[in-house]
């Protein structure tokens, strides 16, 4: 994956997908919101920063929990920080999706 200028990704298409999500590590669909994440991810980013703006998420382990495609689900507080530690953001301007044709 080549930068050739602030938050612009050149990559063939073919590519992106075999770069696991940076929030879970399940098989990436593009660049959303500023990192390389599935679908779940940044659906969920997009709700977290959308709808619940204002909405302050709780971990229940003291923010150690390990996000994995298993796990995401389990805490919303540590995923959301995960989110934000791989560079997700609400000005995360450029997105490059991956469609698979069957």
């Amino acid at each position: 994956l080549n930068f050739t200028g602030p938050g612009a990704a050149v990559c063939p298409a073919n590519d992106i997908s075999i770069i696991p999500c940076r929030v879970c590590g399940a098989q990436s669909s593009g660049f959303h919101f500023g990192a390389i994440t599935c679908e779940g991810c940044k659906g969920f980013f997009r709700r977290t920063i959308s709808e619940r703006d204002n909405q302050r998420y709780t971990c229940r382990n003291g923010g150690a929990c390990l996000i994995t495609l298993a796990t995401r689900n389990n805490c919303k507080s540590c995923r959301y920080r995960k989110c934000l530690s791989v560079g997700m953001s609400k000005d995360g301007k450029y997105k490059l999706t991956v469609r698979t044709l069957y």
